[in-house]
């Protein structure tokens, strides 16, 4: 269900993760690409990590880093609104923002499948990670906006989230702002003038074989 919120006098539709992000009166769309396929982790010497094994539903160690739980596999998520005190929402808290299927790709790559998205409109989109810190990592997710069938501009969201003990669940903020841009050559990704932010919590659970 479309919700829609008033913010300095601009209706806001919120219907999924871009779209809330847009803060338009008419509806933000994000398209984005499949990368390509994750590579298998390298194996380096002398470095231990506890990596989830989803067949054996346990931790195993394999030589790839030192991460203590990792953010490797497939993930159900949840976004939800939440203010903070340099950013106040154009939404109550707890207002679902998106839900679904997320990736981290070994090659530190990142696929999401969003759910509140309509397909026909462009549902997945993908982003960059780094570790940093004990089982936490750094997200840099990109989608890109679109308004009444015409380009809008990038929609960034920046994550950071901690992988639990038991490598089954995460939990962490973001940080989504809508940016407009124009299909200009070297101005389709301008980060200069943000349209809207929107901060809140996201959480996920691995998905398993059984």
């Amino acid at each position: 269900m479309v919700q829609i919120f008033q913010r300095r006098g601009v209706a806001l539709a919120v219907a999924g993760f871009a779209l809330a992000a847009a803060g338009l009166a008419n509806t933000v769309n994000a398209a984005c690409t499949d990368p390509s396929l994750a590579r298998p982790p390298s194996h380096t010497p002398n470095m231990l990590s506890a990596v989830y094994h989803p067949a054996s539903d346990s931790a195993w160690a394999m030589t790839v880093s030192d991460e203590s739980a990792s953010i490797v596999g497939l993930w159900k998520i949840e976004m939800l609104s939440k203010s903070t005190a340099t950013n106040t929402n154009p939404m109550p808290d707890g207002v679902l923002i998106d839900f679904g299927l997320v990736a981290w790709h070994s090659d530190g790559t990142e696929l999401l499948n969003s759910g509140s998205r309509n397909p026909a409109d462009g549902d997945f989109c993908q982003g960059v990670w780094a570790k940093v810190g004990a089982s936490t990592y750094a997200l840099n997710h990109m989608a890109l906006g679109w308004t009444s069938g015409a380009y809008t501009g990038p929609a960034v969201i920046r994550e950071r989230v901690t992988v639990d003990g038991t490598g089954r669940h995460y939990s962490g903020t973001f940080k989504l702002t809508q940016y407009l841009a124009s299909v200009t050559p070297g101005h389709e990704f301008d980060q200069d003038t943000a349209l809207v932010t929107i901060t809140g919590t996201v959480t996920g659970t691995r998905m398993t074989v059984r």
